[in-house]
């Protein structure tokens, strides 16, 4: 047969060699690529025995034999082989269209991580093979074809082709391997371009292995629906009787095969088949959880595109939930072949809780990163799934609320933050959010809050800050009972966002119980309607106060939110929540200074002291220290940090002595 001798084109060579010089980390996947491969000739002639049964075989598989002596693996398939045509086009170059580009993206690419993700675009999977072997050799029967070929190349720029006579249909790849990073280059030719790449081109893994092979098959192409084989030795040696070795026995090589992939896509089984024992124990697969999840999402799309989807929410929020370095995202495979660990593009952030697998179908092999950040019906996939899961998580909450509550304390928090990444769905996620309220014990729906609201309120109310316990006792509270109207409390860092973000719940504006004015309350009943101007006037004492706090507070004024409290700090209504900005500052944000009201309670008794005080001649200083003690007390009734704590209990221990000694 005469051997032709052939260049590849320009661009294909400036892809080899990137290749082979550029790519340090996950060469494994070159097993994945071709096993995939393999896998789609399997099922083309499948499809093709459909209507020609002289295609039909009896089974479908694919073999792989290392040679650690030679150091060779060998893959083999019994697909629809390619003919001397369709190797030159499909192994001679790299593809009709966006080769050039594509090569000049892994030229630029800035990560080695980067580098092997983009393998596989414009057919070019097979080509990953010169990432671990310095030698390709391809043999191939196409299914009718009267002869085999044979393809080699050292991936130095040219390759060679040949034409056989025929044999079994499939294609059997050889792979010269180079050496390992502990291992010299005992065999091969130095001259080779890819053998003197030198230590930078050798094998971070012995792929002649099986224990590495068994490895790589079980990670990437578990769920593969054909079986990948390996045969594996076992030495028997003769025994007597009793079991013993017989002394100078003959033994005996036995050679057994196995399969290496489990071929049990449990996704694509009918949900109404699968025991939650078997959902539990997949998830333990893919997690590396060792609990048992709380909830399992199942669901297969089919329409305009299809795939199938299998999620889960774990029993516990994981201790880096809330870490930037933290985990995330889906694992994709295509067509059951497994192509990415994390794409987070395939769940939204404030979802990054949820775990599992998408599986697509109409999605092209081996995508890349970049790919995947653009491609339509990956964002397809993410809103369907986004809903699926609100949606799912409203049902539960509707139907066993204890477990939906215990879900909520784990990843309330995350879930909350889809306020700020997608307002888009934040009336979605207002049906989900719980929250603690003046209440009573427990946690509430904003709806439940809502209807009961009382006759005449205008608003719901809500306050916030570092600790639910003391926003429970805070005094701007103090009306809001006495009038019996709920107030929310929030307590989580992403709550001052959420309120931002929603504005209003159920036709009714949210608005802060430390803000502006009340006029929007309820009218007051019996005793509850004495307004607080019957103890006098005060204008003299809030006068002076807002002169010996003027530095820290813009105003000093009677308030109508205060029943028992002598004291209290609001905001105005648009200025900025002293939480939130507590919060910013916590972040490294620069925050200006804001100075707030504090309102009086002009029926407290110390209230009423002051005013006498503030008429008495030489009171200034007293006053100034009390005015102080005022402040320090509305700030430490809130939970925010004092200006000067040593001189606070000084101050305290003072009125303290003084009050003894009378």
């Amino acid at each position: 047969m005469t051997v032709e001798t052939r260049a590849f084109q320009a661009h294909t060579r400036k892809l080899l060699d990137l290749m082979i010089h550029s790519i340090y980390s996950h060469k494994e996947i070159f097993l994945r690529e071709l096993l995939s491969n393999a896998s789609d000739a399997i099922d083309k002639v499948r499809f093709e025995a459909l209507t020609n049964p002289e295609l039909a075989t009896a089974e479908h598989r694919i073999k792989l034999v290392p040679d650690a002596d030679n150091r060779t693996l060998t893959i083999i398939d019994n697909g629809i082989g390619m003919s001397h045509d369709e190797v030159v086009e499909h192994i001679g170059t790299i593809a009709k269209s966006g080769s050039e580009a594509y090569a000049e993206k892994l030229r630029t690419a800035s990560t080695d991580t980067a580098i092997p993700e983009l393998i596989g675009q414009f057919g070019v999977g097979f080509y990953s093979a010169f990432m671990v072997a310095r030698k390709v050799l391809l043999e191939t029967q196409k299914a009718g074809e009267p002869e085999a070929i044979r393809w080699e190349s050292t991936g130095d720029g040219q390759y060679t082709i040949e034409r056989l006579p025929p044999r079994e249909r499939g294609t059997t790849i050889t792979l010269f391997l180079r050496p390992t990073k502990e291992h010299g280059d005992d065999e091969g030719d130095a001259t080779d371009d890819i053998a003197t790449a030198g230590d930078d081109a050798r094998n971070d893994q012995d792929y002649a292995e099986p224990w590495v092979l068994r490895q790589i098959v079980k990670k990437y192409s578990d769920f593969i629906a054909f079986p990948i084989v390996m045969d594996r030795e076992h030495i028997d040696v003769e025994r007597d009787d009793d079991g013993k070795v017989i002394a100078g026995g003959t033994p005996t090589k036995t050679v057994e095969t196995d399969t290496l992939n489990s071929m049990k896509a449990l996704w694509t089984r009918p949900a109404s088949g699968i025991e939650r024992t078997e959902y539990d124990e997949f998830y333990k697969h893919v997690t590396h959880d060792w609990t048992d999840p709380s909830e399992v999402i199942h669901l297969h799309v089919e329409g305009t595109q299809e795939y199938t989807a299998l999620l889960y929410i774990p029993s516990k929020a994981p201790f880096d939930l809330y870490s930037r370095e933290q985990r995330r995202g889906l694992q994709l495979y295509i067509k059951r072949v497994f192509i990415s660990e994390e794409v987070k593009e395939l769940i939204p952030e404030y979802l990054r809780f949820v775990k599992g697998l998408v599986d697509s179908s109409d999605l092209p092999l081996n995508m890349s990163r970049e790919v995947i950040q653009q491609d339509r019906l990956v964002a397809v996939i993410r809103k369907h799934l986004t809903n699926k899961v609100i949606s799912y998580l409203k049902d539960l909450q509707a139907k066993d609320r204890p477990r939906y509550e215990t879900l909520w304390t784990e990843f309330g928090p995350a879930l909350k933050e889809g306020f700020h990444y997608d307002p888009t769905v934040k009336d979605k996620l207002a049906d989900l959010v719980l929250v603690a309220s003046t209440h009573g014990p427990g946690l509430f729906t904003l709806k439940e809050i809502a209807e009961r609201a009382k006759e005449g309120q205008k608003a719901l109310y809500y306050l916030t800050g570092d600790n639910r316990e003391i926003l429970g006792q805070a005094p701007q509270l103090e009306v809001f009972r006495k009038r019996g109207v709920e107030v929310i409390l929030l307590g989580d860092p992403i709550d001052e966002i959420m309120v931002g973000t929603l504005d209003k719940f159920a036709d009714k504006p949210l608005k802060s119980a430390a803000r502006g004015e009340l006029d929007e309350l309820p009218e007051a009943q019996g005793d509850d309607a004495k307004p607080q101007e019957e103890a006098g006037d005060l204008t003299l004492l809030t006068t002076k106060l807002k002169d010996l706090l003027k530095d820290d507070v813009s105003d000093v004024r009677v308030s109508n939110r205060l029943t028992d409290s002598a004291v209290c700090l609001v905001s105005d209504e648009q200025a900025l929540s002293p939480h939130l900005a507590r919060l910013m500052q916590s972040m490294g944000q620069s925050v200006p200074a804001q100075k707030r009201l504090m309102e009086i309670n002009a029926t407290h008794p110390a209230i009423r002291g002051l005013q006498d005080l503030a008429g008495r001649e030489g009171s200034e200083e007293k006053l100034k220290d009390y005015a102080e003690m005022l402040l320090d007390q509305a700030l430490l009734a809130e939970g925010a940090p004092l200006k000067n704590p040593a001189q606070f209990a000084r101050r305290v221990a003072d009125a303290m002595a003084a009050a003894v000694a009378r």
